[in-house]
């Protein structure tokens, strides 16, 4: 492959590349330890909870699923050449079978639920074959991004390239997760009932919850801070600030509006107007600042130029 081939089709395709795969992983973290233990709880309304669930995961799940595999495959002809060719071949079969997991083991069962009621038995081995097969290859999947990434990078000193390349991979990564809670979660919860809800709600331990959601979240504000002083030259201090007030915003209103107002409240009754209001408001109020900040760093990493593309 020639040094000189469309630099331009080749930062995008990395680009889309990233943003699935890390979104990828976010989803299947977010569903193998916090959605699909909840099942088990679920049991006065289980039969229009799993028809839910199945209606709005083609969306947030399937459908990217399937694209994250196509931007992987793309790859095979416009990664750069500094890109183990190995290493891309790799990264699409683990993507296949991330897929294929998702496809003919995730979506089967939850069909049959949706008809024949929940089975413990069932889910103590999806949750097992969605870890060896969905997990674990989207987690390498993930190291092998990360590397590509490094290799992008190779011009940026090493402590600004590892910060940057953590707001990427955290901010990416943050896409899956918080999908999964605004658009899943918060539409689920209405179909949970009263007699379910306290049970259902303490499934996940709020310490991994806190790991997996809240702390990936916000993480990036202390890296933000940091690409003040070091960071890809191409990266202008406006775009870092302009992810600083984002994410900034979108903490404050969580700690002082969606906390007390909403989860707090929740944690000791079941209400199905407030959980439609914050379902509304986290569209109205969380939404566009979080759409924002993908913008922004998807931004910054079109602007920078490594030697490695000798086009532009």
């Amino acid at each position: 492959m020639p040094v000189n081939y469309n630099t331009t089709a080749t930062k995008w395709a990395l680009l889309i590349y990233s943003i699935l795969t890390l979104r990828h992983f976010g989803i299947v973290l977010m569903l193998q330890f916090i959605v699909n233990p909840q099942f088990a709880n679920v049991h006065e309304n289980f039969l229009l909870y799993t028809k839910t669930y199945n209606g709005l995961m083609i969306w947030v799940g399937y459908v990217p699923a399937v694209l994250m595999l196509f931007s992987a495959i793309s790859m095979i002809w416009l990664a750069p050449p500094i890109f183990p060719k190995w290493a891309v071949y790799i990264s699409v079969v683990l993507g296949v079978i991330s897929v294929a997991t998702t496809l003919w083991v995730m979506m089967p069962i939850y069909n049959q639920w949706a008809i024949t009621g929940y089975n413990a038995t069932q889910n103590q081995q999806l949750l097992s074959q969605t870890l060896y097969f969905q997990i674990i290859p989207s987690a390498l999947q993930v190291a092998i991004l990360i590397s590509f990434l490094h290799k992008y990078l190779q011009d940026v000193k090493p402590v600004a390239k590892w910060i940057f390349l953590l707001v990427v991979v955290l901010n990416f990564y943050n896409m899956g997760t918080t999908s999964i809670e605004g658009s899943l979660a918060y539409p689920l919860w209405e179909t949970v009932g009263a007699k379910d809800w306290l049970a259902y709600r303490q499934t996940p331990p709020n310490l991994l919850f806190g790991i997996m959601f809240v702390f990936a979240a916000f993480s990036p504000i202390f890296l933000m801070i940091a690409m003040y002083w070091r960071r890809p030259k191409e990266v202008s201090k406006y775009l870092v600030t302009s992810y600083l007030l984002f994410v900034l915003y979108l903490f404050v209103i969580t700690l002082l509006y969606f906390v007390p107002d909403f989860q707090v409240p929740l944690n000791s009754a079941y209400s199905l107007p407030l959980i439609k209001k914050l379902g509304a408001d986290d569209l109205i109020y969380r939404a566009a600042a979080g759409l924002a900040l993908q913008v922004i760093v998807a931004w910054m990493f079109l602007k920078i130029r490594p030697s490695i593309l000798k086009n532009e």
